[in-house]
Parts: C-alpha cells; structure tokens; sequence
C-alpha cells in the first residue's frame, strides 16, 4: 500500500510531460502555483501533529517512550512546516524565492533526519535497568522534548538567517560544482535505516517499529525528487512535498495500528486474565478445599503441624497443634516457651537434642514423648519432620500416639502373658500360608519340640523329621486332606525330641482364607500333651479298677440283700406264732417285745426291698422307646386308687408330651414322688396335687449340665402337704436320707434315691422347691428325644 502511494507521483511527473499545464489546473479549475505544495504540507503538519499527540497518548497509557520519541521529533517538524507554510503563502515572488524555499525544506529535512539519526542512537545507548520506573523513563522524555526543542529553535534560528547563509552557499557552488547540502539528509537517512534502525527494531519490538522501514521509501524519494525539481512548485517539488506527507503519514498509521494491536493485546490479556482470575477462583476454591480437608485429615488422625522459622525463633502451629497440646485454636502466637513448657520435663532434652542434630546435620527428625495439658492430662505424641536449608526452618508433625502406644504397650503386656500362658500350659502356637513354604512359630513351639526359640527353620516338607516315624504317614495324609478340602483338622500325634525323647502332642488348625487372592492359611495351636496321657492312662485304669468293684458291691448287694430275705422271713413267721399261740401266757411287757421285734422285722422287709430296687435301677439296662406322659401317669394313679381314696385327694393332671425312655423306670419314678405327696399331707386339709408340663429349651431352664439348645419336657408335681425347709432340697434325693422321724412319717429314705437314679439315666434332672407347711414342688425334666452322646 505504501509503495502504491509512493508510485503515485509518477503520474503526475508523466502528466506534466504531456500536458504542460496539468499541474496548474485541479478538476478544470485554475490554481496557484503554491497550491499542491501548500495542501501537501498542511496535510503534512496535520499527520505530523496528530502522531505527536498519539505519541503523548500513547505514553500516558502504555508508558512506552519509543514511540513517544518519533512523536516529539514529528511535532517539532510539523512546527517548522507551518513556518514554512507560512513563508510559502506570503505571496511574494522575490529575485531568488524558490532558492530560498528550497532551503528552508532542505533545513526541515535535516532537522527531521538528524533528530531520527541522533535519537535512536541515544534510545539504543540508554540501558535497560534506566528505563524501569516511571520516573526513569518521564526524565527521558523530557530530555528528548528539550533537545528536540533546541534543534527547532535552532532551525527556526537557520531559516531566518536565510539570505545570508545563500550567499555563502553560492560562494560555496561556485568553488564545488556539486550541490553538496543536498545530500546531508540522505545520508543521514542512509546511516539510521542501515546501521541503527535494524537495531532499534530488535531492542524495541512493535508493530510501530515495523512502519518505521516503510517510512524509509517516501523519505527518499522525496529527496529523490526534489534534487530533479528545476523550479518551484514544478511537478517534482509537488511530488516531493507530496512524499514527504506519506512519510508522515506511515508513522501515524503505525501509531494507529499500535495502538489497535495494543487495545487487542490488552483485551487478549483480559480475556487471559480473566481466565487466570477463574483459573485462581477455582484453584482458591480448591485449596480452600484442600484445607478443609486437611483439617478434616488432621482431626480425624489428630496429626497437627508447625515449623520454627531459626533465624527469628519464631513458631507457627495448626489448629489441631492447639488441639492436641489442649489450647484453645489460635487465641495466643505459640514461642519457644510455650512449646518447651507443654512438654514432660524428662523429655525436653531428648527433644532438644533431636531438633540440634536436624539443624546441624540437615536431616530429618523423629521424637517421641510425653506432654501434659493445661488441664494436667499427659498424652503421648510423635514429633518428626526435617531442616529446610532454603527457608532456615524446621518445619514438623505432631500426633497424638496416646492409644496407639497404650494398644501397644498393652499388646506387648498380651505377649508377655500369652507366652507365658504357653510356657505355663505348653501350649504353642504356629501359622503357615499358602504362598509360603515356611511355618511361623511361637517361642513355646521351640520348647515343646525340644529346640531353642527360633533356633532352626521350620517348613511344611522338614516337619516330617520331628514326628515320630509311625505318625508321619497318618499326619501326613491328615493335612494333604485339609489342604485338598481347605477345612480345618486336628491331629493327635508323636514326636521325638533330639534327646530321643518321645512327647505326645495334640494339633488344633483353622482353615482361613486369605481377603486379598485365592490364598489361604492355617492358624494352629500344639499341646504338649504326654502328662494327659499318662493322666488318662491311669485314670483308664482306676476306673476300670472302680468298675469291677462297683459290680462286685453291686452283686455282693443283691446278693446280699436276698440272703437276708430268708431268716427275715422266719423272724417274722415265728414272731406271729408266738403271739398267736402264747399271747396268753405273756405278760404286758413280753407282748410289747414281740410287737417291737415284729415291727423292726417289717422295716428291715421294707428296707431290704428299696435297696433290691436301687440295685436293680442301677444294673438295669433296658432300649428307650417313645414313651407317652398321660398313658404312663393314667397307669400310676389308677395303681394308687386306694391310697387316693383313702387320703380323699384330689388330683388334676394335664400332660401330653411324649418322650424317649424306659416305661417301668418312669413309672416308678412318678410313683414315688405322688406317693410322698399322698404321704406328707396336713391334718385335716384335703390333698391338693397338680401335674402338668411343658417343653422347654435348656437355655431357659435354671439347672445346672443342661444342654441349652436341647428341648425338654419339664414335669411340674405340686402339692400342699407338709412341705420341707428348702435348705434340705438337695439332700432329700441322697441315700437313706430321712427329714421327719420313723414314728410320724413311714418309709426308708430311699425312694427319692430310686427316682434321681432313674432320671439320671435318662440323661435328664430332678430338683425341688419347697416352703415348710406350704407344700412342695418337684421338677422332673426329661430330654424329648435320647441322644447316645
């Protein structure tokens, strides 16, 4: 485009050659000789004042002085051009005018070229560091407006002196044939577009700079045509001044396009920095965020931290620091006392010396100790951190370790225990997994095999070597099962010591599948148990030894117990014969022998048939079949008939259960316990007996050796005879125990044996409640269904 305004004037140059009076007619109107020289400078010195005020502008708003430089160096000219604006339209046409208006061109030229010249000479010289505050670069303005100013005034000084300084020139041309004044602003042009201006482009960077190469063009161009021009205001002066508008012109739209760039870059850089003020919104909500969290992470793991600047010696805490040394948040700065006192005396020199060792060897620290609160609790804490040599700080973590270190050390108090409970008890504890071959042993292992702790390494293939020879192939085949299953086993079996000692051991192992994997484990314990064997050896023996004798007492009872049948009955049968044929011929008192002696005969019958039953109880052994409560109970009253009709009872019976168990047994039992509550009855009050039942699981019934999840039927027999003191409920069931004497109450104390006995063998429990002269209560309780075990 610039190039196309520079060609212009050729045009008219070519029209002047044709046409002679083109340049003195504008749209078929005549002109003045002055008219496009007048209308070019005017445009001239409006371009040239309007970049000088955008320069200023310019200034104002990016404080940017190159441009402010070219700005000055315009507005001066634009001075000088409306001097010589006015020198032109004087119209005076004196002896030698277009010499004089060609030197006061001439002078402008040079003013404008020099400036350019000697300016970018002295912006290049100026250092970087001289142009960083405002102040700085506002001194090098105004040094720039005066030298600017001083060369105005001394051109408007030159162009006054006009005449005189021609008639020197002519002296001059006279003496050198070449116009040598001509060429002092080419050369000033040469010299700034070819050494300093490339250099002025790469310190200064602008779209301003860029316009300034295009200003070269017109500029010499200008001098160009002017040096052509044979007259004034002939078509080469027109195109000189002409050019010398565009050369003006350049700078302004690069003023223009400057500042257009600078408004778009401006608005580029808010859209950035609007963007970067979200970017910070959203990072500021992220890091407050992360604070939260962080406070949150601190509370919850009750970690707070600090860091002590040493030049200052000043400290800086969380707010769970304040927390955990129980302050309240941020109410006071933290110092070095502070922090000293919080801390257990007999630690601040375990402290102090860490933190020394930090500071002087740069490294990392870790401490842990005791602190005591305000409020006289002591907490145990874990201080650790390291030395940041760049900013001289310490800077560190507290945590509060109090049930960690008491778990801890409550954990190794368990240790302790437990493995002395294994040494107490010989009972060792192992653990082996699946991913690994070897086996973890308790200390009490390596005792029990014969081997200090952690002596030798044990694993799944070299165990075999501590069993004994005839075990190794069952224990074997007992894991490789348990493996196969992944069950759990147990194994009882020997091994030998590397004494030759043979022990008895008992392993118990848990199968345990590992969360993490298709792995598995086995957590096991091993009992020393040769004592037991020995024990239950003997103990086999003794009772074997028991049995044989308990069957000779038992046999030797029967026996026993019927041998005596015979002369009893002969006592008894003479006994009757004396009283029957001699009553007459005794007296009172030999009467009352033989009564007495028949009596003791009767209760020694009696006595004899209990201990006959008893023996019976216990020798028998009889298959239990499903037995039904009310047919058994109808059957037992039905055979007391007659002592419920004599005792005028009344008796009310609601049960229906069913159970497994011997039929005669049973009976017998329910015999004798509604005996005794037709026996035991109060002087003139009806009996009263009441039996029910219900099933009942043996968690619910209060006896102790029930199976609790095991179902009971539980036979309630009530009465409100006679009763007993409570205190006697557990000896009534014992042998030949009696509560009231021969002579109120008949019988031989071994009917409730009988019962206990029975029931016992039924797997089952007999209690009773009582309250002297209120009655009594028995409970029967009796497994539905026989288990063998």
């Amino acid at each position: 485009m610039v190039m196309f305004l520079c060609i212009v004037p050729l045009l008219s140059v070519v029209l002047s050659i044709f046409f002679e009076n083109s340049s003195k007619e504008f749209l078929f109107f005549s002109v003045e000789q002055n008219f496009y020289t007048s209308i070019w400078t005017t445009f001239g010195v409006a371009a040239a004042i309007f970049t000088g005020i955008l320069a200023i502008i310019d200034y104002n708003i990016r404080k940017e002085v190159t441009i402010t430089l070219f700005g000055i160096t315009l507005f001066i000219s634009a001075i000088l051009d409306i001097y010589y604006l006015l020198i032109l339209n004087e119209k005076k046409v004196e002896g030698d005018f277009f010499s004089n208006l060609y030197f006061i061109w001439w002078i402008n030229r040079v003013f404008y070229s020099l400036t350019l010249l000697v300016g970018t000479i002295v912006y290049l010289k100026i250092k970087a560091r001289d142009l960083r505050t405002p102040l700085q670069k506002r001194k090098i303005i105004y040094k720039t407006a005066v030298f600017c100013f001083l060369a105005g005034v001394t051109c408007v000084f030159i162009i006054a002196n006009t005449d005189s300084i021609l008639q020197r020139k002519q002296v001059l041309s006279q003496m050198v044939k070449i116009d040598l004044f001509s060429f002092f602003p080419l050369v000033f042009l040469l010299v700034w577009a070819t050494f300093y201006l490339p250099k002025f482009m790469l310190r200064f960077h602008s779209t301003f700079s860029k316009f300034l190469i295009l200003s070269i063009a017109p500029l010499f161009l200008a001098q160009l045509f002017m040096a052509l021009s044979t007259s004034a205001f002939d078509s080469y002066y027109n195109a000189a001044h002409y050019l010398r508008f565009i050369s003006y012109l350049v700078p302004l739209a690069g003023i223009i396009l400057n500042y257009v760039e600078t408004v778009r870059n401006e608005q580029r850089i808010i859209a950035k920095l609007d963007v970067e003020v979200k970017e910070k919104h959203a990072l500021t909500a992220n890091l407050i965020e992360r604070e939260r969290l962080l406070a949150n992470a601190e509370k919850i793991s009750k970690l707070g931290s600090w860091e002590l600047d040493i030049k200052t010696n000043t400290y800086k805490w969380s707010d769970e620091l304040y927390k955990i040394y129980g302050f309240p948040g941020n109410t006071f700065y933290p110092t070095h006392a502070i922090a000293e006192q919080v801390i257990v005396p007999e630690y601040r020199q375990k402290l102090a010396k860490e933190l020394g060792n930090a500071v002087k060897n740069k490294t990392n620290f870790a401490a842990e100790y005791q602190i005591v609160r305000p409020d006289g609790v002591k907490r145990y804490v874990l201080n650790q951190g390291y030395f940041a040599s760049k900013e001289n700080k310490l800077i560190g973590t507290v945590q509060d370790i109090t049930e960690l270190k008491e778990a801890t050390l409550k954990l190794r108090k368990n240790e302790t225990l437990l493995r002395e409970g294994e040494a107490v008890s010989n009972n060792g504890s192992w653990e082996w997994q699946s991913n690994d071959e070897h086996v973890v042993w308790s200390d009490e292992m390596f005792n029990i095999h014969g081997y200090l702790p952690h002596s030798t390494i044990i694993n799944i293939s070299s165990y075999g070597n501590f069993v004994h020879k005839e075990d190794v192939k069952t224990l074997r085949q007992i894991f490789i099962d348990a493996r196969q299953n992944k069950i759990s086993f147990k194994a009882n079996y020997r091994i030998v010591r590397p004494n030759g000692e043979i022990r008895h051991v008992s392993t118990t192992a848990k199968f345990k599948e590992d969360e993490i994997g298709k792995g598995f484990s086995y957590l096991g314990n091993t009992q020393d148990v040769t004592q037991l064997k020995e024990t239950q050896r003997k103990l086999e023996e003794k009772i074997n030894e028991l049995n044989i004798s308990n069957k000779d007492l038992e046999q030797f009872a029967y026996v026993a117990s019927h041998d005596l049948q015979e002369p009893l009955r002969k006592i008894r049968a003479f006994g009757d014969r004396l009283k029957t044929k001699f009553a007459a011929n005794l007296n009172l008192e030999g009467q009352d022998y033989i009564d007495r002696m028949q009596n003791a005969a009767e209760r020694m019958q009696a006595l004899i048939d209990d201990l006959l039953a008893f023996s019976k109880v216990t020798r028998e052994v009889k298959e239990f079949r499903e037995v039904d409560l009310k047919e058994l109970l109808d059957s037992v009253l039905h055979g007391l008939d007659y002592a419920i009709e004599s005792a005028n009872a009344k008796i009310t019976l609601s049960v229906n259960e069913k159970v497994d168990g011997i039929s005669s047994q049973l009976a017998q039992v329910f015999q004798n316990v509604i005996s005794n509550s037709l026996k035991f009855v109060r002087p003139n009050v009806q009996p009263l007996i009441e039996i029910s039942s219900q099933v009942l699981v043996g968690s619910a019934i209060p006896v102790e050796g029930v199976s609790q999840h095991l179902y009971y039927c539980v036979i309630k027999i009530t009465d409100n005879g006679i009763g007993f003191d409570e205190g006697y409920a557990g000896k009534i069931f014992d042998l030949f125990q009696r509560l009231h004497s021969r002579t109120a109450y008949k019988g031989t104390g071994i009917g409730l044996a009988i019962c206990k006995k029975i029931v016992e063998n039924h797997f089952g429990f007999i209690f009773a409640k009582s309250k002297e002269g209120e009655g009594a209560s028995f409970f029967i309780v009796l497994p539905l269904k026989h288990s063998p075990t």
